[in-house]
Parts: C-alpha cells; sequence; structure tokens
C-alpha cells in the first residue's frame, strides 16, 4: 500500500467517523476530578443521543436534568479522538417495563448543536 492510498484511507475512517452516531460513549465526572462515569450512547427516534443508568446507580442522585457537564465523547473509529463536548442533561425516565426495564434513561443534548451538526455528528 502506498503512502498516498493509506492517507486516503485514513481520510475515509475519518469521515466516516464524522457521520451521525459515530460517538459510541461517552465519560464524565460529576464531582470533578473523580469519579469518572463511562456510558455506552443508545440512540432513538424520539431521543437522538441517550445513556441508560441503573435505577440503583451512585450517580443517578447527582444528575439533574438541565444541568450543564462537560462529556467526553469517543468514537467508533479510533484513529479519530476523542472530543470534550458541554453537554445538557435532559429528560430522566425511569423504565418500568421493556428492554431497561430497571433503569432511567437519561437524554444528552450537546449545548451547541452546530457543533455536532456541522461535523455530522449530531442530528437534532
Amino acid at each position: 500500500m502506498t503512502a498516498i492510498e493509506m492517507n486516503t484511507d485514513t481520510v475515509t475512517k475519518v469521515k466516516q467517523s464524522m457521520e451521525p452516531g459515530a460517538f459510541y460513549s461517552v465519560e464524565f465526572a460529576v464531582d470533578q476530578p473523580h469519579p469518572l462515569y463511562q456510558f455506552k450512547i443508545w440512540r432513538s427516534e424520539s431521543s437522538p443521543m441517550f445513556v441508560v443508568v441503573k435505577a440503583n446507580s451512585a450517580v443517578l442522585p447527582k444528575l439533574k436534568a438541565g444541568s450543564v457537564l462537560n462529556m467526553t465523547y469517543y468514537s467508533s473509529n479510533t484513529q479519530c479522538p476523542k472530543k470534550q463536548i458541554e453537554t445538557q442533561i435532559g429528560h430522566i425516565t425511569s423504565e418500568r417495563e421493556g428492554r431497561f426495564e430497571g433503569h432511567c434513561t437519561i437524554a444528552l443534548l450537546p449545548v451547541n448543536p452546530a457543533n455536532f451538526q456541522n461535523q455530522g455528528l449530531f442530528q437534532a
């Protein structure tokens, strides 16, 4: 493989990682600097990004709808760096049945959605 082919391959992978849904996990600290909490990012038609937290998790009482946290997002492409994004906690919903029974879903809303949209990382 030539250097040009390798560079083209890298550019393609970076572009793919910038498509909607490219982030697979998010990490944040509520009480700086520790402990760090890391969650898989889920998506649905009604919520572009949310995390699932056990109903008895120690972090749950510390999260309030409307609060803003600096979160670190990790891409599904290992060649793309992690990204720090100010994120507002959206609705917190206790799930009593279905796939997430016994958990809460927490919507993640970027404070500046244009940053996500300009890079193709979020669709409102």
